[in-house]
């Protein structure tokens, strides 16, 4: 996860690695193509767990959360600036915006991924 910078919609919120479908990528490439820009991991994707529609102040939204795991030979502890690796258990440790509430329930409560 991330904290949004200042001047960014939705500023000190934390955040999921993401961002705009390319057409024509399926949302899991997405997800995969975002992890690798943005965090510089390389992850696999698993399973759709949630998609959310949600209107903000700022416009609607359509995201697609996607359970991933990281390919073999990858280590959290690479992760480029601002992206972090937290536990599940530290969630709520961080102020997420409101679109993430049903998400962030199921990781809570999911089984972790080998």
């Amino acid at each position: 996860m991330g904290i949004r910078p200042e001047g960014a919609v939705l500023a000190g919120f934390a955040e999921f690695p993401g961002g705009k479908q390319l057409l024509p990528e399926s949302t899991s490439e997405t997800a995969v193509r975002e992890c690798r820009e943005e965090t510089g991991l390389q992850v696999e994707a698993l399973r759709l767990l949630h998609q959310e529609q949600f209107t903000y102040e700022h416009g609607e939204v359509l995201l697609d959360f996607w359970q991933c795991k990281l390919v073999d030979g990858q280590s959290p502890d690479s992760l480029q600036a601002p992206w972090k690796w937290i536990p599940r258990n530290e969630l709520d440790s961080y102020s997420f915006p409101p679109a993430n509430a049903v998400v962030l329930e199921q990781i809570r409560i999911s089984t972790p991924v080998d």
